[in-house]
Order: structure tokens, then C-alpha cells, then sequence
């Protein structure tokens, strides 16, 4: 009596193996993939995505023509750094030459030796090297005089320590050894000189 429950409990298998089962598993596989696929195999989405391509490729290549590119959208701001560039090192090269000035140097040198002739010299070569910086300059005179009054009207600020650098040049040159000059002086009249050359900006 007994044996048909136990017989069909045997007989019947306790779970189906869908998951097991190859086919199934293939099965759903193509199932996945199939919109995948039919998105890939379709005209429409090939056509959307070349004009996609197409215009992030304009969108690239505009931005880096603008952003880049010495002839692009930019160039004006391109070729001012170039030019402020070259401005910046032609004021240098000019700033090197200034300091570099060999006739100031000689002036220099001359009333750092220890001879008072050359401390002479020194006053009366920077008088000469400032007559031939004030007519460079374009200003109007026959002598150092009338240079000076032209340079007072332009409005230099250094104007009246050339001015005295200037008289006491014409006191060495019309006094001769009798006018005394100790080296302290004579660096300080070097100094007025170099005021005004400064501000001409030639030293």
C-alpha cells in the first residue's frame, strides 16, 4: 500500500536543472545579446554616430586652432606676448650695455687712481661725455651752457647737479693746478654727473 508514494517520489526528480542545461544557458545568452547586436547592425545608428564623431572632431580642432594656433583666434594675444617678449629682453641687452658704458668706466677708473692729474682728467672727460650725451639727445646748443639751458626747459630733475659738475670743470680748465682738487671732492663731482647721466639713462 505504501509503495506508489515512495515509487513516485523516486521517480519524479527533485528540482529541474534549467540553470545546468547548455541550451538554456546559450539561450539566454542570445537573448542578451541580441539588442545589442540589432544596435549594431543597424544603418541609422551608424549614420547617428559618424555625425556625432563628426562634430566633436569640428569642435576639437576649432578649439585647438583658437586656443593654439599662433594664426588662430588668439594671435593677437600670441604675437603680444612675442613682442613684450622681445621688448623685455631689448631693455636688458640696453640695461647691460648702460653699465657696460666703457667711456664711463674709463672715467671711472680715472678718479679712483691714485694720481690727482687723472682726478682731473676724470671731471673734465665726464664734462666732454655729457656735452656729446645732451646733443644725442637732440637738444639745441653751441656749448655745454646752452646745452644745459635746453636741458633745464625738457625738465630733468638731475639738471643742477650737471650744472655744478659743469662749473667746477671750467674752474680746472681755466685755473689749471692751481685749482685744488682732493680725491673726496672729485668723487663728488663724479657723482653729480652721474645723477644726471642716470636720468638720461646712458650709464
Amino acid at each position: 500500500m505504501e509503495q506508489a508514494p515512495i515509487q513516485s517520489i523516486i521517480e519524479k526528480p527533485l528540482f529541474t536543472p534549467n540553470y545546468l542545461n547548455m541550451e538554456y544557458v546559450f539561450s539566454k545568452i542570445v537573448d542578451f545579446a541580441q539588442p545589442v547586436i540589432s544596435f549594431l547592425t543597424d544603418p541609422h545608428t551608424w549614420t547617428v554616430t559618424g555625425i556625432v564623431s563628426m562634430l566633436l572632431s569640428i569642435i576639437f580642432f576649432s578649439n585647438y586652432y583658437f586656443f593654439f594656433s599662433p594664426n588662430g583666434g588668439n594671435s593677437t594675444l600670441w604675437y603680444g606676448e612675442i613682442d613684450h617678449e622681445i621688448h623685455k629682453a631689448l631693455q636688458k641687452q640696453n640695461e647691460r650695455e648702460r653699465v657696460a658704458n666703457p667711456r664711463w668706466h674709463y672715467i671711472q677708473t680715472l678718479i679712483e687712481s691714485p694720481n690727482e692729474s687723472d682726478w682731473r682728467v676724470a671731471i673734465i672727460e665726464a664734462d666732454s661725455m655729457m656735452e656729446e650725451m645732451l646733443k644725442e639727445k637732440g637738444l639745441s646748443g653751441n656749448s655745454v651752457s646752452e646745452l644745459l639751458e635746453s636741458a633745464k626747459e625738457s625738465g630733468y630733475r638731475s639738471i643742477q647737479d650737471a650744472w655744478d659738475g659743469h662749473l667746477v670743470r671750467n674752474q680746472i680748465a681755466h685755473q689749471g693746478s692751481d685749482f685744488p682738487v682732493s680725491q673726496v671732492e672729485g668723487r663728488r663731482v663724479i657723482k653729480m654727473f652721474q645723477n644726471f647721466f642716470e636720468e638720461l639713462r646712458v650709464i
